[in-house]
């Protein structure tokens, strides 16, 4: 059944991608891939290799100008697993909206207004050091209402998640996301950028996060307060996370150490440490190597050491 699935999605793909080419819409993916030894429990007879996909996609995206300033945008992205069978597809951003001098409106699946106030200060998105490692907040909302504002002096903006209580994450009542932004999260044209971000209610946990980051002389330096609530049960605790990154070329050597207190997402207590290093081939293409190690008091340590390839297109 499932390869009748990835058939037919294959098929439907390829009626659709000329289409969309001859309206000007913009079809793009990932391919990102690793190739890993990961030491299960801290016992290397434990020990195994494997090809890890790493949040590759797949999407359509674009807009169109109806009236003067005013414009219909919209995007379908799916996440897609080359390395198992299973379940090849899978659901990520997928939203229509307008956009004009009033700002930018949404509805549909979306990340929340905290998980994008995280700006680029996790420099191991995606792969196991990722902060929802340890943090709660990563959510993207499959019904959601959304309105952020445009950017006011190159320098602040701000956005608002509505989540439906419809929404199959949701226990007993809706909830909203919710943050302000100083700066510029790229380091384009402010070299610094700031964040903070509350959710009430959003997957059944509050949530506060703090960000705050930075770039000069070829560093990246970044900082991260997460402070979380289980609505449902008041269990509570917080945590942080530092990371840095410096570029020497087409090549990033990077570091990250992530640390919560309390009843988190794995154990009692733990960390999260990685390092590794990123080298750009082409604007397309880049390598990467890394490791990423956990310890924690109530359960077994866990490592992964990884290389592999991401393209872009």
């Amino acid at each position: 059944m499932s390869l009748n699935r990835t058939f037919l999605a294959a098929a439907v793909a390829a009626a659709i991608l000329p289409a969309t080419a001859a309206a000007d819409v913009n079809v793009y993916g990932r391919l990102n891939l690793t190739a890993q030894y990961a030491d299960l429990g801290g016992d290397d007879s434990d020990g195994e290799t494997r090809i890890a996909s790493h949040s590759s996609r797949l999407g359509v995206k674009g807009s169109h100008e109806f009236a003067e300033g005013l414009e219909a945008i919209y995007q379908a992205e799916f996440g897609i697993d080359v390395v198992d069978g299973s379940d090849v597809f899978s659901n990520r951003n997928q939203f229509i909206g307008l956009k004009g001098g009033f700002g930018t409106t949404t509805i549909g699946r979306r990340d929340t207004a905290l998980k994008r106030s995280q700006g680029k200060v996790d420099q191991f998105s995606d792969y196991e050091g990722d902060i929802n490692a340890l943090f709660r907040g990563e959510n993207r909302a499959s019904q959601q209402i959304s309105y952020a504002t445009p950017t006011i002096a190159n320098l602040f903006s701000a956005e608002v998640t509505y989540v439906a209580e419809g929404d199959s994450k949701q226990v007993d009542d809706s909830g909203f996301s919710v943050a302000g932004m100083v700066g510029d999260a790229n380091y384009k044209k402010q070299p610094f950028y700031a964040a903070v971000a509350y959710d009430s209610k959003v997957h059944d946990y509050d949530v506060l996060r703090v960000t705050v980051g930075g770039k000069i002389a070829g560093f990246e330096l970044g900082a991260m307060y997460n402070d979380q609530e289980k609505v449902s049960t008041g269990v509570s605790y917080d945590g942080f996370m530092v990371s840095a990154a410096y570029s020497l070329g087409a090549t990033k050597l990077k570091a990250q150490y992530q640390d919560a207190d309390g009843s988190n997402k794995f154990a009692d207590s733990g960390s999260v440490y990685s390092v590794g290093a990123e080298h750009k081939m082409s604007k397309q293409l880049r390598l990467n190597a890394y490791y990423t190690g956990t310890s924690y008091d109530t359960q077994d340590n866990d490592s992964v050491f990884a290389v592999g390839m991401r393209y872009d297109f």
